[in-house]
């Protein structure tokens, strides 16, 4: 009976070890792993970082109106007005804020419009 117990405790002790081992030879490679992305993301912040100081020198004003003066010429630019980017009229309007009992009597005067209130939806649906 001793025997059969001991052996039986000894296969578990070492079917123990073996998952023990296993966990912990994963455990390894997961880190390797992470730390191999680590790397990448810390050599892809680098790269954004110098590509961010490339943009930055390229996009200078300094350097934009030395290329814009030495390409007048065949870019034949002019100083930008404000009445070319928009007009006036073309503005949006106000909004205009109304209380919850103006804009009742502003959605009944126009059957159309819906205001977003569940009591508007209420009476819609029972027919009122």
């Amino acid at each position: 009976m001793i025997r059969i117990t001991d052996t039986a405790l000894l296969c578990i002790a070492v079917a123990g070890a073996i998952w023990t081992y296993q966990v912990k030879h994963e455990a390894e490679l997961s880190a390797k792993r992470l730390n191999t992305i680590k790397a990448q993301i810390a050599a892809q912040d680098r790269k954004i970082a110098l590509l961010e100081a490339d943009w930055a020198i390229e996009t200078s004003p300094a350097r934009l109106e030395q290329i814009a003066k030495k390409y007048s010429k065949q870019l034949t630019l002019h100083p930008l007005e404000s009445s070319q980017i928009i007009d006036a009229t073309e503005l949006p309007g106000f909004r205009i804020d109304r209380s919850d009992e103006e804009q009742k009597v502003y959605a009944g005067e126009n059957n159309d419009l819906t205001t977003g209130g569940i009591d508007a939806l209420i009476e819609k649906g029972n027919g009122n």
